[in-house]
């Protein structure tokens, strides 16, 4: 819990900081914070996922995104509810662009939590993620778009998938 901590007080730091960063060219910084509203697949439990992203647009073409999420699953065949944490660092590029609308591929990585009552031995460790979104609305500040993350971990019960709708604001 002191690590969730940590990174919460390291992203508020920051966000206060950055909103004075500005890009020259668009009077916009290149910065974004944003949040997932999802449903979480693992194997063949189910359950819904919120995550909160903040953004570094590198260039053009190519954005960094540090990601903290926490899903509240439910298993059927363990008869119980269960919470999953992930805290990624993922890459998006565009490789298809319009005036309005883009459509990027993610990879990255992300560290797993599953709580000890599912996972008591191996409950966490490392996964490698990627995927795909869409972006919408991309010439006003807040932009809304459809986002498909497959999360890979020799350790999980089952494959994680992530699909659902995601919001960005560009400070």
């Amino acid at each position: 819990m002191k690590k969730v901590n940590y990174i919460l007080m390291l992203v508020l730091i920051l966000s206060v900081n950055l909103v004075a960063a500005q890009d020259e060219e668009t009077n916009r910084s290149k910065f974004s914070i944003g949040f997932t509203l999802s449903e979480q697949l693992v194997g063949k439990d189910s359950g819904e996922n919120i995550e909160g992203t903040l953004g570094y647009a590198i260039n053009s073409n190519m954005s960094l995104y540090l990601s903290a999420a926490n899903a509240t699953m439910r298993s059927d065949a363990l008869d119980t509810n269960y919470k999953l944490d992930k805290y990624a660092i993922q890459v998006a590029y565009d490789f298809l662009k319009s005036e309005n609308t883009k459509l990027e591929s993610i990879a990255g990585f992300s560290f797993i939590n599953f709580e000890k009552k599912i996972l008591e031995d191996d409950n966490n460790g490392l996964g490698v993620d990627l995927g795909i979104q869409t972006t919408f609305n991309l010439s006003g500040r807040l932009n809304y778009g459809l986002r498909i993350v497959s999360t890979y971990s020799s350790f999980s019960p089952g494959g994680i998938l992530n699909a659902g709708i995601n919001f960005t604001y560009r400070i």
